[in-house]
């Protein structure tokens, strides 16, 4: 909340102000905790916790944007950008793939990939990502 939101903590500890410097000012932004099971994300379905892995993350986390556009329709035109930190910067380039390929598919909804971050720790999974992938980027 204090490092990107549109809020604050005020010196009491117990109330907020308003960052006038906060991303949402200036970008639509979208937060999703995945696998299941992380931070404070978690799963009705207990055999969702034994299907984690990396391509599954990637396959949930593309089905959840489908949906999410979907439902706000308004958002599917503007270019998106996926950014992630610490071990999830290592599912930015899977995420990015099954985005691409599926944005070849006809009749299925397409995610307007601009790019991608991922923290320093992880350059090697975005460098593999850019060998392998490089020509799907196009």
């Amino acid at each position: 909340m204090s490092e990107l939101g549109p809020f604050r903590i005020n010196s009491d500890g117990k109330t907020l102000f308003m960052n006038d410097y906060a991303w949402n000012n200036v970008a639509n932004m979208l937060f999703l905790e995945s696998p299941a099971g992380v931070g404070f994300s978690y799963s009705n379905t207990t055999s969702d916790y034994d299907k984690s892995g990396d391509k599954n993350t990637a396959d949930d986390a593309y089905i959840f944007l489908v949906n999410w556009l979907e439902r706000f329709p308004q958002y599917k035109t503007r270019d998106f950008y996926i950014t992630r930190e610490s071990y999830a910067g290592h599912y930015v380039p899977q995420l990015a793939y099954t985005i691409l390929l599926n944005n070849k598919k006809t009749n299925q909804t397409v995610i307007n990939i601009k790019g991608i971050a991922v923290c320093s720790l992880h350059a090697y999974y975005l460098y593999k990502f850019l060998l392998y992938y490089k020509d799907e980027c196009k």
